[in-house]
């Protein structure tokens, strides 16, 4: 509950017993007063969320070659570099063979996560050759309600 109203309310109160003897020839006068003063304090009160601001620590990345046998993971930040909180609302990828995991959804400010990202050849089949793929983090961000990371990686025969 936000009490910085009552300053205002005392004041109010104060003035109108004040001015008490005064009501019945100035009731117009005072109704419109107050309704400012309430006005004003309605307003001042308002609070103003600020919001999150997300960053990755890396817009791209590339595992290099690897071999077609094993998965390959690396572990990135997100960071929360706004004002306010800042909510991950979901990590998805552009492929089954990539998958990404944030080890927490709620930051405040200042505040990062480690955001895994693993890689499976064995998606394909072990198919070799170079492929490219997405990682989507989804957040309450208004700048940017979609950061993306771009991962590189070049299979061959193990």
């Amino acid at each position: 509950m936000n009490t910085s109203v009552s300053p205002f309310l005392a004041f109010a109160a104060g003035l109108f017993s004040f001015v008490s003897p005064c009501v019945m020839a100035h009731t117009r006068t005072i109704t419109l007063l107050l309704t400012v003063l309430l006005t004003l304090a309605a307003g001042c009160t308002a609070v103003t969320r600020s919001p999150g601001k997300i960053e990755l620590s890396a817009s791209e990345f590339d595992f290099g070659t690897t071999g077609s046998t094993g998965p390959v993971s690396q572990t990135f930040q997100v960071r929360n570099v706004g004002l306010g909180m800042l909510e991950i609302t979901g990590v998805s990828t552009s492929c089954g063979c990539t998958t990404a995991q944030v080890s927490s959804r709620s930051l405040g400010p200042g505040q990062s996560a480690d955001l895994t990202v693993t890689y499976d050849p064995q998606a394909h089949g072990g198919a070799v050759g170079k492929y490219l793929r997405i990682v989507y983090v989804r957040s309450d961000a208004p700048e940017t309600p979609e950061a993306s990371l771009t991962i590189r990686v070049t299979v061959v025969e193990s």
